[in-house]
């Protein structure tokens, strides 16, 4: 079970007043709040009933099942680098072509940013020309089996006031 403050997976709940709001919580939040003893709740107290709890779980759920990945991807102005280190090696693009096994035709168009290199053409050029060609970018992407905490209280002031993450 997961406690509706903190987020916690507990094996027990209370239920409790906080804020004028009722929350099942773990043991540790509880005494943030005034336990309330069997199903009776005050009038002046705001309850969110079950489906709506369950509703925001998993719209949280969609929301947290996203993470940051790292990987490196071909820079931008590779026709520069490459043709920059070239030069800088004295080389001709028929020089390099020949170093790596590859049609100087190859070169002048990847030179020109006409060919993107594939994989296999980029670890030739990096380890010819002793460059880097690839950077490291930070994307979000989508998990399939990611553990999710629950909706905490700070979940329901921000599903409230309109969500600003």
């Amino acid at each position: 079970m997961i406690c509706e403050l903190c987020g916690k997976d507990v094996p027990r709940l209370h239920k409790v007043i906080i804020e004028g709001v009722v929350l099942n919580v773990c043991d540790e939040c509880a005494k943030f709040g005034k336990e309330i003893k069997g199903d009776e709740i005050p009038k002046d107290v705001k309850y969110l009933p079950p489906e709506i709890v369950r509703e925001r779980i998993e719209k949280k759920k969609r929301r947290r099942d996203r993470s940051l990945e790292e990987e490196e991807i071909l820079a931008e102005d590779y026709p520069e680098r490459i043709r920059k280190a070239r030069e800088e090696m004295n080389l001709t693009q028929e020089d390099l072509a020949k170093m790596i096994l590859e049609k100087k035709t190859v070169i002048s168009k990847i030179e020109r940013g006409e060919m993107r290199p594939d994989e296999k053409l980029i670890k030739k050029l990096e380890k010819a020309l002793h460059i880097k060609l690839k950077e490291k970018i930070t994307t979000i992407h989508r998990e399939e089996k990611k553990k999710v905490r629950g909706l905490t209280l700070g979940d329901m002031i921000e599903n409230a006031i309109g969500g600003t993450k």
